[in-house]
C-alpha cells in the first residue's frame, strides 16, 4: 500500500523543476496576493467534462482554499492505484497529498477517511468537506472519495476526485450517476 508520507520529489509540469504540491500552493499563495486583488479568476480545465473556476480565496478559509488550490494542480492526472504523485493518484492519495499543503496528515484509505470528522447533512455540505461512495447509496463499504471544491446552488455542487476512467476532474455531486452511489459527506476536524 503506498503511503502519502513521501520523502520523494512529486513531479511538477513536464519539463519544469520538481516541486511538492506544498510548494506548489505556497507559490499559488505568494501569486494571488499581488496578481489578481482578491477577484475572482476563470479557468477551464483540460478536462471536456468539467470546467474548474479559481473563487476568491477571501470567501473561503486560508486553510481550505490551500487544500482546494493544491488538489486543483493535480486536475488531469491520471489515475493510478495507490498513487500520490503526478505520474498516477488514486482518490485516497490525491486527498491525503493535498492536505499534505497545509501539514495535515490525512489517513491513507478512503474508508478510513470517511470516519475522519463530523458527519455532514447534504444541505449543509461546505468547501472543503469530504464526499464518499459506494456501490449504491445504502451501501455500508466506501470504495471512492472526493472534496467539496465548490458550492453554487442547491443542486450545484462541485467535488475532485481522482475518477479511475477519467483521472483528477471536478464533477458535481448532484449528477445523476454520483447521486446513485453518494453515501455520505464528512467535515475534517481541521476546518
Amino acid at each position: 500500500m503506498a503511503s502519502c508520507q513521501s520523502s520523494q520529489p512529486v513531479f511538477s509540469k513536464r519539463g519544469e523543476q520538481y516541486k511538492s504540491a506544498r510548494e506548489i500552493a505556497a507559490e499559488k499563495r505568494q501569486g494571488g496576493r499581488s496578481g489578481t486583488g482578491g477577484k475572482s479568476v476563470a479557468s477551464a480545465s483540460k478536462d471536456r467534462t468539467s470546467r474548474t473556476r479559481v473563487r476568491s480565496s477571501k470567501n473561503l478559509d486560508r486553510d481550505v482554499a490551500t487544500v482546494i488550490e493544491a488538489a486543483r494542480s493535480y486536475t488531469g492526472v491520471p489515475y493510478k492505484w495507490g498513487g500520490t504523485t503526478r505520474v498516477g493518484m488514486d482518490c485516497s492519495g490525491l486527498l491525503c497529498t493535498s492536505f499534505q499543503s497545509i501539514n495535515v496528515n490525512l489517513p491513507r484509505t478512503s474508508d478510513e477517511q470517511g470516519d475522519y470528522g463530523k458527519k455532514v447533512r447534504p444541505k449543509d455540505i461546505k468547501e472543503g468537506d469530504l464526499v464518499f461512495f459506494g456501490a449504491n447509496r445504502f451501501s455500508n463499504n466506501i470504495t471512492h472519495v472526493g472534496m467539496v471544491t465548490e458550492v453554487n446552488g442547491k443542486e450545484d455542487v462541485r467535488f475532485i476526485h481522482a475518477s479511475s476512467s477519467l483521472g483528477v476532474i471536478e464533477a458535481n455531486l448532484y449528477a445523476d450517476h454520483y447521486q446513485k452511489i453518494f453515501i455520505k459527506a464528512v467535515r475534517p476536524p481541521v476546518f
